[in-house]
């Protein structure tokens, strides 16, 4: 019995997670405005729980369940960062249900499934656990985008989202199959032998067209152009506390389980995948900055900047090495508390004012609440990547990477495409800091939120503590990053 339990160490957070999760189910089941908090409470401890837990924990390598599930410090990192974000994110989506006709308490179960089969995919060490995990997290984000029931808009995104993210499923089980095929094992261990040895034998290139079909298939989940269909009206059609969700934290676990997969069974052959993402990250770079510039829905705007972020991303990436897995986590980061501040922001001034559509709705609120619209204010140029706010840093963090590969044709194209992708971002700020007299904002009788403003004002403090003392993530970042490729 204690043999057991000790083999079930490395899953402790899941497990953790899973219970307080179905505490929750069973506490919601009685309706009452008290139990809905306690529900909420539930989670948001649970969530909390295992990040310390994590943190405490000793760091070191485990395979357990017959090599299906693995224990790294890389991870127990990443999963730490995955709790973290998650509970900011599902606290907002706590926080705005009733502002936004989702009245009911699954949501919550819901959206924590999510981040528990995200778990689950980042300790995978089998593709057959890698794909479990990632189906359970994306598919409770298909009912996520469905939540407002009364929009008609909202069921037809997620139908959108259900269909292309089925087509993804089937392109990764494709691969999947393909290495399979080749190689007679799905095991990330023996993958890594495998690839590391018959990596220029041809009669396995089977292998490497699955592992093609693998990433592709996880580059539709980011999203990356040109398999980005999807998010735009997914994004339009989602309310503001689900959008902060599905735009942040299953790019955090998307980002981790790639990382994993190509600095381990996907290693050896890490030199013909470096080309995809080149590619990827060009064309999501450049259609991500082009198609924004022609938006005037602001949901949508964020979508393709989405976009052109994940290209971004995927560059840093392509750089492979120590410099290149730090610069994406410090990226990573960065993007996902820069975008949870300006959701949670704009959901306050939805709510408290009028719909935020189109850009021009934004005008007038900075006049009418200057503190935080000036975060606002610099959550977008973080964004925007001007100096010298943290998503500057981010930015030079990948282009130093991507130029010490003396990759400088890809550098120029990030450096034009982000110069233009400053221009709609500054929109966004020329309607809300310039036109104030445009028009007459009516005040609603809404009460205030005013743990979501202290949780802005906090989450802008964290990233310009990044600045002041960048160590506080760039070292945990090069223990991640050394952790990945070296204790093999």
């Amino acid at each position: 019995m204690l043999g057991n339990i000790l083999k079930a160490i490395p899953a402790i957070p899941e497990f953790i997670l899973g219970i307080s999760t179905l505490m929750a189910l069973i506490i919601g089941t009685f309706k009452n405005k008290r139990i809905n908090h306690l529900t909420f409470g539930t989670i948001f401890i649970g969530l909390i729980f295992v990040c310390v837990f994590l943190a405490l924990s000793p760091k070191s390598e485990q395979f357990f369940w017959h090599g299906l599930f693995i224990q790294t410090p890389f991870l127990d990192y990443a999963k730490i960062i995955l709790y973290g974000t998650s509970a900011l994110a599902i606290f907002c989506l706590f926080t705005f249900l009733n502002e936004y006709h989702i009245k009911e308490y699954e949501w919550l179960i819901v959206a924590t499934f999510s981040v528990i089969g995200g778990s689950v995919a980042l300790s995978a060490n089998d593709f057959l656990t890698l794909f479990i995990g990632l189906e359970l997290s994306y598919l409770s984000q298909y009912l996520l985008v469905a939540a407002n029931r009364e929009s008609l808009q909202s069921s037809e995104a997620s139908i959108k989202f259900f269909t292309i993210g089925a087509i993804s499923t089937g392109l990764m089980l494709f691969g999947i199959s393909l290495i399979y095929g080749f190689t007679g094992t799905n095991d990330f261990n023996s993958l890594y032998y495998f690839f590391e040895t018959y990596v220029y034998n041809f009669e396995h290139a089977g292998a490497i067209v699955g592992m093609f079909f693998v990433l592709i298939g996880l580059c539709f989940k980011l999203p990356a152009a040109p398999f980005h269909a999807w998010a735009p009206d997914v994004y339009q059609a989602s309310p503001l506390p689900i959008l902060l969700f599905i735009s942040t934290i299953p790019k955090i676990i998307t980002t981790f389980s790639l990382l994993h997969l190509l600095s381990y069974p996907f290693h050896g052959i890490f030199t013909y995948a470096r080309y995809l993402f080149v590619i990827l990250s060009i064309i999501s770079m450049i259609w991500g900055a082009l198609a924004a510039l022609k938006q005037t829905n602001l949901k949508r705007m964020f979508a393709y900047s989405t976009i052109g972020n994940m290209g971004f991303l995927l560059m840093g990436i392509s750089v492979g090495g120590e410099l290149g897995i730090e610069s994406v986590i410090f990226y990573i980061i960065t993007y996902t508390l820069n975008m949870i501040g300006v959701l949670a922001l704009l959901a306050i001034f939805e709510k408290k004012f009028q719909p935020i559509n189109s850009v021009r709705d934004l005008s007038g609120i900075m006049q009418s609440m200057p503190m935080l619209g000036t975060i606002f204010c610099l959550f977008i140029l973080s964004l925007a990547g001007i100096p010298p706010l943290p998503g500057f840093f981010a930015k030079v963090y990948i282009l130093e990477g991507v130029i010490t590969r003396s990759a400088y044709v890809l550098a120029v194209i990030a450096i034009i495409t982000t110069v233009i992708s400053a221009a709609y971002y500054l929109n966004v700020l020329r309607y809300f800091v310039l036109n104030q007299t445009v028009q007459n904002l009516t005040i609603n009788n809404y009460s205030k939120k005013y743990l979501v403003k202290i949780m802005a004002v906090a989450i802008c403090i964290i990233l310009f503590s990044f600045i002041i003392f960048p160590n506080l993530i760039l070292e945990p970042a090069r223990v991640m990053a050394v952790s990945v490729l070296f204790n093999r």
